[in-house]
Formats: structure tokens, C-alpha cells, sequence
């Protein structure tokens, strides 16, 4: 598996996004010695931070668009 880089895990879908965070996981969990181990992990934790973003990210936006119909309804 190909080291991903900050920008790239950036603009990945959810879909591949996900699919590597799957793969890193299995990777460290069913392997006893990882050749990688600790680049793995480091790794597995910028994925797990991109998708703790963009769930956040989500959360605003769709709290932003409730309290924009709100407003509208009132007016």
C-alpha cells in the first residue's frame, strides 16, 4: 500500500477515504509484525482525523441550514 499525503487524504470521497481507513486497520489488527508498524499508524491517525473533520464539518452545515429555515419560516 502507497503512503498517502495530507493534501491527498484532503480531497479523497468518503467512499476511498473510508476503504483505506479499513485496509490500515485490517493491516495492523490481523498482522503480528507490521513492517511498517509505526507509519501505519501514524497514517491510520491522519485518516481518523480527516474523517472526525469532516463529520464536523457536516454537523455545522447542517445545523447552519436549520437555523437558515428557521429564519425564513419566522420572516
Amino acid at each position: 500500500m502507497r503512503k498517502l499525503n495530507i493534501d491527498r487524504i484532503s480531497i479523497m470521497q468518503d467512499d476511498e477515504l473510508n476503504s483505506h481507513l479499513h485496509k490500515i486497520k485490517n493491516l495492523l489488527s490481523y498482522r503480528n509484525k507490521v513492517e511498517n508498524k509505526k507509519g501505519l499508524e501514524i497514517e491510520l491517525c491522519y485518516l481518523q482525523r480527516e474523517v472526525k473533520i469532516r463529520e464536523s464539518r457536516r454537523k455545522a452545515h447542517e445545523s447552519f441550514l436549520q437555523k437558515k429555515s428557521q429564519k425564513r419560516h419566522r420572516e
